[in-house]
């Protein structure tokens, strides 16, 4: 019997995906853990490795399609001895036949539209190798009719109609001559258009990936169903830049090959300030109660071209500077290469937000539900202080907590900065 490859539930919250890629074709052969596609998700582009083995005899879904519900079949793949005619039935058994269906295999129009455009190519044929010497007006208007009822799948025929393109000059390379997605972005017809578009309208409608639209959806839920509220300040960290340049400077002088970043310290001061203020390690519940953890999981933002991602260094109270710098390091390639895992980053109770490399002195975050709150950092500046009743030129650094008003009052929250203030003006309070 063949097997189903069927749309993967690649997250918790993932209810349908696109197809961004297929990295093996039809007739390829399939060895169990082979990398077959690449799926955009609600939270990144994932790869979906094969489970079976055997050879891919249908992709369904071209790549390029769109909002592919979960549990849907994409894909065939058939073992030994079986026909195309097996093959045929069980895809008519296993999905929908309807338009979206981008059949590899031969087989008859999977839908009315098809088949008319079938029999009138057909016919067509007929009447050219009767009528070829005796073609009159009339006949030369339904030869351009047929020509341009042709097959094309249902994505490039969106994208056709959206930039308005003409697809009687397109000449399909998907199955049966179907015009496909890249036959549309390829013709000379969509260059020119996007540049019309561009220079009569002077603006461009640009299509969010589900990434970008999951994080949009997210942030505006927050934003207006989560009580913020705000508190700021400024810790001194002369301290903190002296501790981590001679803990840099040995770290090189013994080869190794990582350093201690000050978000580094940032996120261990943060977790064993939430540590200190277990009330804040919570999470909101829809039916109106609070989950508080006994671990702290620190969600750290992390800036991508597809948008923004919380990997989450889990337990960061037991964890030493080094093994947090290297976590978040890592978590960060994937992150930018779209590879991060479910796992990965699902769960935190708080996060940590930097702009500071950016030189944003100051800023407010908005919180990433269902935690409890999101602290801000902004960049680290020389400042005038008074110390010991001196005028004195110091490192600063601006902070702003954002906090759930339903999980803490702004007690809690004052208590939990007055941890981390302490932990940045002394860092080696972190070893204890």
């Amino acid at each position: 019997m063949p097997i189903a490859l069927l749309m993967p539930a690649l997250s918790p919250t993932m209810t349908e995906g696109n197809i961004a890629k297929w990295t093996k074709k039809v007739g390829d052969e399939i060895v169990s853990g082979d990398i077959i596609a690449e799926v955009e998700t609600d939270k990144a582009t994932m790869e979906v490795e094969a489970v079976d083995e055997g050879k891919l005899v249908s992709i369904i879904f071209p790549e390029g399609s769109e909002n592919v519900p979960v549990n849907k079949l994409i894909g065939v793949i058939a073992l030994d001895g079986e026909t195309e005619k097996d093959i045929e039935q069980f895809i008519v058994n296993n999905s929908d036949i309807n338009t979206n269906s981008n059949f590899s295999t031969d087989k008859k129009p999977n839908s009315e539209d098809d088949k008319d455009i079938d029999v009138q190519l057909e016919e067509k044929k007929l009447d050219d190798k009767h009528n070829v010497k005796n073609l009159s007006v009339n006949n030369v208007q339904a030869e351009v009719s047929v020509k341009e009822r042709v097959l094309i799948s249902p994505l490039a025929k969106r994208i056709a109609q959206i930039k308005e393109i003409d697809i009687s000059n397109i000449k399909g390379t998907g199955p049966k001559g179907r015009i496909v997605k890249r036959d549309i972005e390829g013709s000379n017809i969509f260059k020119e258009d996007k540049f019309i578009n561009k220079a009569e309208n002077n603006e461009d409608v640009i299509k969010l990936s589900n990434v970008r639209k999951t994080i949009a959806i997210r942030l505006q839920e927050a934003k207006s169903t989560i009580p913020h509220f705000y508190l700021k300040g400024k810790v001194q960290l002369d301290s903190l830049v002296n501790e981590r340049m001679k803990l840099n400077n040995f770290l090189s002088q013994n080869n190794e090959n990582y350093k201690i970043s000050y978000n580094d310290y940032f996120i261990k001061a943060l977790a064993l300030s939430i540590k200190k203020v277990p009330s804040m390690n919570s999470i909101w519940n829809n039916d109106g109660s609070v989950t508080q953890f006994r671990h702290v999981d620190i969600s750290v933002a992390v800036a991508t071209d597809n948008g923004l991602f919380t990997p989450v260094i889990r337990q960061s109270c037991n964890k030493n500077l080094e093994t947090i710098s290297k976590e978040v390091k890592n978590y960060a390639s994937k992150a930018k290469e779209g590879k991060l895992l479910p796992e990965e980053y699902t769960g935190g109770s708080f996060s940590i937000s930097n702009l500071g490399m950016y030189g944003i002195e100051e800023f407010s975050a908005i919180i990433n539900p269902p935690q409890s709150g999101i602290i801000a950092i902004g960049d680290i500046v020389d400042d005038i202080a008074v110390v010991n009743n001196e005028i004195k030129i110091c490192k600063t650094m601006s902070y702003v907590l954002s906090v759930d008003h339903r999980i803490a009052d702004g007690a809690t929250a004052a208590i939990l900065l007055k941890y981390f203030k302490f932990y940045i003006n002394n860092p080696s309070a972190m070893l204890i």
